[in-house]
């Protein structure tokens, strides 16, 4: 269970550092990693029970940003099939609805400027929310 939240300034670095070491160790079966948008509404900005719910559900190696009481997470060795079944797996336990967006790597970008891009426009496009990352 990821014992921290990391500051959302420090995605884009983590999201090259973790690409970088894909690259240098010719990582080619497990080169896939997701990020995953979500946030679940006012009532639940910045609610603890949350915040441990999300800390239990991810893996140790899952890196967790908080971003104004919403998350993004980076989930390495995933595919997109694998993060929607741990984001479907969030929602029946909270029994809550969630506003989400996953992009994957390469598919949906080549280094973190792009895979930001497409978060930020996929984000833009599915539930009118602007993300300033």
């Amino acid at each position: 269970m990821p014992s921290e939240f990391f500051p959302i300034n420090t995605l884009k670095s983590l999201i090259s550092h973790h690409i970088a070491i894909l690259e240098r160790y010719d990582v080619q079966s497990d080169k896939e990693f997701s990020l995953l948008y979500f946030e679940f509404g006012e009532d639940f900005k910045d609610n603890m029970e949350i915040k441990k719910t999300i800390q239990t559900v991810f893996r140790d190696c899952d890196i967790i940003f908080e971003y104004n009481g919403d998350y993004i997470i980076l989930l390495p060795k995933s595919s997109w099939q694998y993060t929607y079944n741990i984001l479907k797996e969030l929602r029946e336990f909270l029994n809550k609805d969630v506003k989400d967006t996953i992009v994957t790597y390469p598919e949906d970008g080549k280094n973190a400027d792009e895979l930001l891009k497409s978060l930020k426009n996929i984000v833009f496009e599915n539930h009118n929310i602007k993300l300033k990352l």
